[in-house]
């Protein structure tokens, strides 16, 4: 029974249907295996994440569908989200009483033996726990058996958003609050129109990096990574330790230098120490930082594309253990000569408070994998003057803070 307190415009469909149309939700195509042994699935708009312990999720499928009719059978499912490249995928699911869905599509068993769709952008393997009535739709609980992204290409993700499909444009993102970062999100809320500004001039990913203890936190990202690249994950915590994350330390104090390389490096490796001491005072002089791809780099990036957060203590593990492999100060620290071609993963630029500590940094993805020199080279200088003015912005706010006081 409705409420007489229920307006009239709430009770319409059509009018309900519009104005929720103003919230964007993600694609995901639900598979499983039917009675038959032969794959079936749906598109549905409706999926969330619903606990993280016990680990569930869930979707709402209309109570007349008769897609679910058929999967509904099925003790496992798979949530595969779509990417914004599949959206021909998500028309051919969509269609109702097909039985063509999977026909030219590539896919493999999850360990359920529901179909996990090839490019995904992830899949989510569950085990069907209970089916809830919910006016004319259900509520679909599933317990999670396994997940993974799809790390060898990270795409963006499919969306639906008023009536239409279209695809997630990342511009500029911060982390949300925590209690441990609300100094260093206010900093990176003064550089955001900044770090637009360049992402947009150069058709790059610019970040904001800041220190908090002994991690190094992705506080925001600008910018639209280039096609087969998911956009940086802000919030991403990684370990604070040689090399990474140099020039949060190159302007400190001898005594926190030493505590970064202790941090990374065991305490007999005196001629590794030495070298990254020597690289740290060329980097004062330099101002800036520039990464080339290597295996070490391409293991630690498809590492961070599963999504994974920092900790737990295994991924901290892994992580270190793939720095262990990075080449010392070399990793941070190249000469670019202008006409040769070079992979670069980034480049980085100091952000200075009213102090002279640095804060935090801005760094830039997204280069071509062979860019001459001379262009590399044009681009830090670009980045440099940017993290200038973010310094600028800081100082300025700094000082009318003092004045108010």
């Amino acid at each position: 029974m409705i409420s007489p307190d229920v307006s009239d415009r709430a009770q319409d469909p059509r009018y309900l249907r519009s104005v929720l149309a103003h919230y964007p939700t993600g694609v995901v195509a639900v598979t499983a295996m039917g009675e038959d042994g032969e794959p079936i699935g749906m598109v549905v708009g409706s999926f969330s994440s619903v606990s993280m312990d016990p680990p569930l999720v869930s979707f709402m499928p209309s109570r007349n569908s008769a897609s679910f009719e058929v999967l509904r059978a099925s003790r496992h499912f798979c949530v595969n989200v779509l990417g914004d490249h599949q959206e021909q995928v998500c028309r051919a699911f969509a269609v109702k009483g097909s039985t063509q869905k999977f026909v030219g599509l590539r896919w493999r068993p999850a360990s359920s033996g529901a179909p996990i769709l090839e490019s995904a952008v992830a899949w989510i393997d569950c085990d069907q726990q209970s089916v809830i009535e919910a006016g004319d739709h259900y509520i679909v609980l599933g317990a999670v058996r396994d997940l993974a992204t799809n790390g060898s290409a990270p795409e963006l993700p499919l969306l639906f958003f008023q009536g239409g499909y279209g695809k997630f444009s990342p511009s500029s993102r911060v982390m949300p609050a925590a209690p441990d970062v609300l100094e260093q999100i206010r900093m990176a809320d003064q550089a955001r129109d900044h770090m637009d500004a360049l992402a947009r001039e150069l058709g790059m990913e610019c970040g904001a990096v800041a220190p908090v203890e002994d991690f190094l936190v992705r506080l925001a990202s600008a910018g639209t990574p280039r096609h087969g690249f998911a956009p940086a994950r802000v919030g991403l915590r990684l370990p604070f330790s040689a090399p990474m994350g140099p020039l949060l330390v190159a302007w400190a104090e001898p005594s926190v230098q030493q505590r970064w390389l202790d941090r990374g490096l065991p305490a007999d490796e005196i001629e590794q120490r030495e070298r990254h001491l020597a690289a740290l005072a060329r980097l004062r002089v330099r101002g800036w930082t520039v990464s080339v791809y290597n295996d070490a780099f391409r293991a630690l990036d498809e590492r961070l594309a599963t999504g994974e957060d920092m900790p737990p203590i295994r991924f901290r593990d892994h992580l270190r253990a793939i720095e262990s492999r990075l080449d010392g100060s070399t990793t941070y620290e190249h000469d670019l000569l202008p006409d040769e071609l070079y992979q670069v993963r980034n480049v980085s630029a100091p952000v200075f408070d009213a102090r002279g500590d640095v804060v935090m940094y801005l760094t830039l993805f997204g280069f071509p994998m062979a860019t001459p020199g001379s262009r590399v080279l044009d681009v830090v200088n670009r980045l440099v003057h940017t993290a200038s003015r973010v310094t600028d912005a800081l100082s300025w706010t700094e000082y009318q803070s003092r004045r108010s006081a």
